[in-house]
């Protein structure tokens, strides 16, 4: 057999080439055919990623169909709480860790004063029992419970004004936050400064923490073992009243001056009539960190109907930077918020409003709402119903007084009038919802049917 010219040329290019370039070319042909087996979902991902002029730098979230439909909670995932006398208790308030049990672990406090910690991972049956156990942190019912962002410590609120730290690994109080004049309604922690507190309560205040100052002297000097107590490094009363005159006070039996809570009509001008007046508690239902930020917090009002982010840089009075007000916009009726929390990229606030409504603002605007997530059988009914969202900041999770927890698919433009789920199996009002930290597979409800379920997908 002869080879014509061009056969011999092209024979002595492919015996001279080096092993090495013939493996990357392997490599590059490999890596073209991936390209082509990618799927489409993953293709527009990568494209928005490009910094599309049409996507004004957000990740695109390409609409899939719904895991929704999937989550059920069977019954060996049901756990019902009862107190030491065998009578029925009602869990409040649960919140899943960032990553302790790989994200597999739920505290949920209880009208006793309990936090009970159960691994979503285990189930009910006797065999798992030894991984769940309770241990009592307050004399009153708990009102809010929150993890650290390390998984370390657990901080809690109570009806008995207290707020507590506590060391998870031996279950041990490590602090105390004395300051508040009525029942705490939340607590939560600066998202990167484990040492930054925030509170919010009924007396009319939110107040900020930091256990790196204003911890008490112990009466004896020589104590080294009582517990920390700590005051307040800065607070904000009447953040949600329009009282512009000086407070009213009265003299407790210890002899300090402390607020009266009034009504505007009072504070404004002396009543002629000799009749006891009615009195406004001003609550501050919630307060958080806005960010990153430890000079911004964000409060809601249980009366003035408002959401208001305030400065609160050292050395100066806290001022409002912006606000929002939700209101009738037939009656001029104000509604209260019962929570509110903050997507996990920082940029976005819902608000559980009273008026039956999950309200969605950016924070670079306050005036006005986004969105709105409703739904014509959702009923707030209550300042303790929670809301939280998943991971990826998807989806939407609200108790409700009529026994059902709501979902709405934020990337869903069907949610602003309908849930895109709605979960049965609670018999009574649900207060407590948590999504799970690390993925979505998982999520928790609390009910006055005493119980916490947890909800996993069930294919």
């Amino acid at each position: 057999m002869t080879l014509n010219s061009n056969g011999l040329a092209n024979k002595r290019k492919r015996d001279s080439t080096s092993p090495d370039v013939q493996n990357n070319a392997q490599e590059q042909q490999y890596q073209q055919q991936q390209q082509q087996q990618i799927s489409v979902y993953k293709a527009l991902q990568q494209r928005s990623l490009q910094h599309h002029p049409r996507i004004f730098g957000r990740k695109c979230i390409v609409p899939a169909k719904s895991i929704l439909p999937f989550y059920k909670s069977p019954n060996d995932k049901v756990y019902q709480f009862i107190f030491p006398d065998n009578e029925f208790c009602t869990p409040f308030i649960c919140e899943f860790a960032h990553n302790a049990h790989d994200g597999h672990l739920l505290a949920v406090g209880d009208e006793d004063g309990r936090i009970s910690l159960l691994r979503t991972d285990k189930n009910n049956e006797q065999d798992d029992l030894q991984y769940h156990h309770s241990f009592y942190c307050h004399r009153h019912a708990l009102t809010d419970v929150k993890w650290s962002p390390d998984d370390t410590m657990l901080v809690t609120a109570s009806n008995d004004r207290l707020i507590r730290l506590w060391d998870m690994n031996i279950q041990t109080s490590l602090a105390e936050f004395y300051g508040h004049e009525d029942i705490v309604k939340s607590v939560n922690w600066h998202p990167t400064n484990q040492n930054l507190l925030i509170s919010a309560s009924k007396d009319g205040s939110y107040r900020i923490w930091d256990t790196r100052y204003k911890q008490r002297r112990p009466a004896d000097p020589l104590d080294n073992k009582s517990i920390p107590i700590y005051d307040a490094i800065k607070d904000g009363p009447f953040a949600h009243s329009d009282i512009t005159s000086p407070p009213i006070t009265h003299t407790s039996k210890n002899g300090k001056k402390r607020p009266c809570l009034t009504s505007i009509t009072n504070a404004k001008k002396k009543s002629s009539s000799s009749k006891p007046q009615p009195l406004f508690i001003r609550s501050v239902t919630c307060a958080l960190f806005n960010g990153q930020q430890e000079e911004q917090v964000i409060t809601s009002g249980s009366a003035d109907g408002a959401v208001k982010l305030w400065d609160i840089r050292f050395g100066r009075k806290p001022s409002v930077l912006a606000s929002t007000v939700f209101s009738s916009p037939n009656t001029g009726k104000r509604h209260g918020i019962a929570d509110m929390k903050l997507a996990n990229d920082g940029k976005r606030l819902f608000s559980c409003c009273m008026d039956n409504t999950v309200y969605m603002h950016y924070l670079t605007d306050l005036t006005r709402p986004a969105k709105k997530y409703r739904d014509p059988n959702y009923k707030v009914g209550g300042f303790d119903i929670r809301i939280s969202v998943s991971s990826d900041d998807r989806f939407l999770l609200s108790g409700s007084v009529d026994k059902d927890v709501f979902a709405w698919d934020l990337e869903d433009p069907r949610s602003e009038t309908k849930a895109s789920y709605r979960y049965e199996g609670h018999r009574q009002k649900v207060m407590g919802v948590s999504w799970s930290k690390r993925r979505n597979n998982q999520f928790a409800s609390c009910s006055e049917d005493f119980t916490t379920r947890i909800w996993e997908i069930k294919r």
